[in-house]
C-alpha cells in the first residue's frame, strides 16, 4: 500500500518484500474482516465507529487501537458526512525478529492492550513516515524505528499482559514449544501455494502427531488445514483487491486447485463470494 493520504495501493506486496508498512489515507474497510498482520491504527482527525468481533465502540481523533492477527473488525462513519483521516502501522511479526530472537517471543507472550496511550511526539513520528512519500534507500529503517519505538513505549508504560510467563524465560522445553509452532507458521507462510502435508510440517518439528496437533491447536486457536485455509484466504482477500488477476488465477495462485472449493472457503470464511467481496472491496478503497 503506498503512503499516499487517501491512497489504496498494494500493501501486500510490500510487506512481502519488508514487514513493515505505515500508511496515511482517509478511508477504511467498512466490512468486516481480518488479516495476518498486526496493526497499530492512530486516528488523526474525526470520530468513528470500530467493531472488534462484532462489538462497536465509538473512536474518538487522538485514539490510538492495537489490532492483533486475524482479530476481525471494521471502521464506519458516525454519519454519512463525515470525514476523518488515520495512520495505520502494518508489520508482520517477523519484523521483530527471527523465530527465537527474545523480541519475537516478547510478542507471543503477551496480548498487548487494545487502546493504548501514546504521547503525541510518537504519534507525530507515525504521521511523518505515514506521509513520506519518499521510498528511497533506507526507509526501511525508519519504519522498523518507529515501530520499535511504539513497543518500547508500550514495555515502559506496561500497556500489556502477560499470558504466557514461561515464554519470557530461558526454559527450553517452553522455547523448544514456541518455536516448533511459531517454525511451522513460518513454513506454511513461505508455502502456502503449494501443497501442504502434515508430515511435511512434523519434519520441522520433533514432536509426534498428536502432540503437535495439540500445541499447534492451543498457539493459534485452529487446527493445521484450518489455518492454512484461513492464511489462503486472506492472502486471495488481498490479490482480489489489489490486482487484476480473475478470481481462476487468484484462487491458483494462493493453493486452491480446485475452484469451486476455494469458492466454498472462501464465502465460509468471508460470508461472501470471491465475486462480491472483490466488487464490494474496489468500491470501499477508493479515495473518498
Amino acid at each position: 500500500m503506498s503512503a499516499n493520504k487517501g491512497g489504496t495501493g498494494d500493501f501486500s506486496s510490500i510487506l512481502q518484500e519488508f514487514p513493515v508498512n505505515i500508511i496515511s489515507q482517509n478511508s477504511y474497510n467498512r466490512e468486516m474482516h481480518n488479516h495476518v498482520e498486526f496493526e497499530i491504527f492512530h486516528l488523526k482527525k474525526g470520530s468513528v465507529i470500530f467493531a472488534f468481533e462484532g462489538h462497536e465502540t465509538e473512536v474518538k481523533e487522538g485514539d490510538v487501537i492495537f489490532i492483533d492477527s486475524f482479530v476481525r473488525h471494521f471502521v464506519r462513519k458516525k454519519h454519512v458526512d463525515d470525514d476523518f483521516e488515520c495512520d495505520e502501522v502494518l508489520f508482520d511479526a517477523s519484523a521483530l525478529g527471527q523465530t527465537e530472537d527474545p523480541c519475537r517471543l516478547f510478542l507471543s507472550s503477551v496480548k498487548v492492550q487494545r487502546f493504548l496511550q501514546l504521547p503525541d511526539e510518537l504519534k507525530k513520528k507515525i504521521s511523518l513516515a505515514a506521509e513520506d512519500k519518499n521510498f528511497s534507500y533506507g526507509r526501511e529503517i525508519l519504519l522498523k524505528s518507529v515501530l520499535f519505538e511504539i513497543f518500547s513505549h508500550i514495555i515502559r508504560t506496561g500497556q500489556y499482559e502477560v499470558i504466557s510467563p514461561q515464554g519470557l524465560q530461558y526454559g527450553f522445553i517452553k522455547k523448544r514449544s514456541i518455536s516448533a509452532i511459531d517454525n511451522a507458521v513460518v513454513y506454511i507462510r513461505k508455502n502456502y501455494k503449494d501443497n501442504i502435508s502434515l508430515d511435511s510440517i512434523l519434519n520441522l518439528t520433533n514432536y509426534s502427531k498428536s502432540h503437535f496437533i495439540r500445541l499447534f491447536k492451543e498457539s493459534t486457536g485452529m487446527n493445521l488445514s484450518e489455518y492454512v485455509n484461513k492464511y489462503r484466504i486472506e492472502k486471495a482477500c488481498l490479490d482480489l483487491l489489489y490486482t487484476n488477476k480473475n478470481i481462476t488465477e487468484i484462487a491458483i495462485t494462493n493453493g486452491f486447485n480446485n475452484i469451486q472449493y476455494f469458492s466454498r472457503t472462501f464465502k465460509g470464511y468471508m460470508n461472501c463470494t470471491p465475486k462480491q467481496y472483490q466488487k464490494k472491496g474496489q468500491h470501499i478503497t477508493l479515495p473518498v
